[in-house]
This record gives structure tokens, sequence and C-alpha cells, in this order.
């Protein structure tokens, strides 16, 4: 039963990511938790997760993206899944939920009020480091590296290319770094890792349906998708973190 529900929600992540260049975490481990829990659920998603994002980084590997504020994110940000792996068996996972789903509704309150902030390539650059490591922290503490990354990338409006190969660079390398310290903390064993790989042909698929739904998708309709992935996490953290304190 968990295999099964695990392969649909892996081939619906990768679905939503062929389109928009993320959604496989961010779909997978919120409905994974519910049923295992947040750490089996991120030891499920790991190994998927790293081989979607490498095959995307092929894939858009000729895209124009500012490299020198990418390698500041991710570098910074390999420290920070470091940090997060450590947390995720120390602090309450309710309490990183509620503050990643706070901050992604404020974000998504100012998008409505038409006052979404733009980041000048100069300003996006200084402050890769910093958003990277806050980033990976809770990459490492949720797997869900998104409500930071995916927001900052977004801000800096990139068109579709260079915000998948943006966004598969940070998943990849989160992804790659996360995997052996889930297996030196024993969170990462056997059944987990037999249940990711039984889900690698529905990623597979889903990847290639959703990279043939994109060719139908103009910029402004990525836009209001990347917004609605945006807006299933942030409701999704809302209801795990209810759950945990007991108020569901």
């Amino acid at each position: 039963m968990i295999a099964l529900a695990a392969v649909a929600l892996l081939f619906a992540g990768a679905f939503v990511k062929g389109i928009l260049g993320l959604g496989l975490p961010m779909i997978a481990i919120p409905g994974l938790t519910l049923l295992v829990g947040l750490p089996q659920a991120l030891a499920i998603c790991v190994l998927p997760v790293a081989l979607a994002n490498a095959w995307q980084v092929w894939q858009f590997r000729k895209t124009r993206v500012d490299l020198h504020m990418l390698a500041g994110f991710v570098t910074a940000g390999a420290v920070g899944v470091a940090i997060g792996s450590w947390l995720l068996v120390k602090v309450p996972p309710a309490v990183l939920e509620m503050a990643l789903a706070t901050m992604l509704i404020l974000y998504l309150g100012l998008h409505l009020r038409r006052s979404r902030p733009l980041l000048p390539p100069a300003t996006a650059r200084q402050i890769a480091p910093g958003v990277g490591i806050a980033a990976g922290l809770l990459h490492g503490a949720t797997g869900i590296a998104g409500p930071i990354g995916i927001t900052f990338f977004h801000s800096m409006r990139l068109p579709r290319p260079e915000f998948i190969f943006a966004t598969g660079v940070m998943f990849l390398c989160f992804a790659t770094v996360q995997l052996p310290l889930l297996q030196a903390t024993g969170i990462l064993g056997s059944p987990a890792l037999a249940t990711g790989l039984l889900g690698l042909p529905a990623v597979a698929a889903g990847l290639t349906l959703g990279h043939a739904a994109a060719r139908r998708i103009d910029a402004r309709m990525f836009d209001r998708l990347v917004l609605v992935v945006l807006t299933w996490t942030a409701l999704t953290l809302l209801w795990r973190a209810a759950r945990e304190v007991g108020m569901v």
C-alpha cells in the first residue's frame, strides 16, 4: 500500500516538475509524510529527487544563468543541508513547518497585492550565499527547499529554461549532499531505498509527460502554476504542523 502510494506521488510530483522544473519533493514529501512520517518520506524521495534533477540539469545545460550567483547559492546551501540534517532529529518538525508556511503565505500575499519583489541580478548575487544556506538548512530538515530556494529564483523572474536549470542545480546538489547524511544517521535503510528505486520508472514517465505538456504553457501560465505549487506546499505544511501538535 505504501509502495503504491509512493509511486503515485512520485509520478504526480515528476509530472509537475516536467512542466515547471519543481514539484517532485514539494508534492511527494508532504503526501508521504502523512503515511510514514517525515524522516522516511525524505529517505524514499532522496534518490528519485537527485536523478530527476540530474536529468533536467542536463536537459537545460545550454541555458544562460549567472553561474557566479548559482555557485555561491549551492555552495552555502550544502553547508545548510548538513546542519538541517542534524536538526531533523533534534527540532520538532512542526516548528519548522509552521515557519515555512508563514513565510510562503506572506510571499503569496505580496504577489496577490501586485507587490511581488523583484531581485536585480547584482542584488541576487550578493544575497545568494545567505539565501542558499537557509534553503539548504530547510532542505536538510524537511526535504523541501522550495519555500526559500524557489521563492528566491521566482523573485528574479527567470524565464522557464533558466528557472528550471537553476532549481535543478539546487535540488541536485542538495539531494547529493543529503543522501550520505541520511545513510549515516540510519534514516535511509533498505526498505526506503527499495521504495525509491521502485518509483524511478514513474518519475521518468512523469517527467516525460510533463515536459511534453509544457509546450502548451506560456510565460503567464507558467508563473501562475508556480504559485499554485507554492500554495499547495504552504497549505500542506500547515496541515502537517497542525497534526503534529494535535490540533486536527
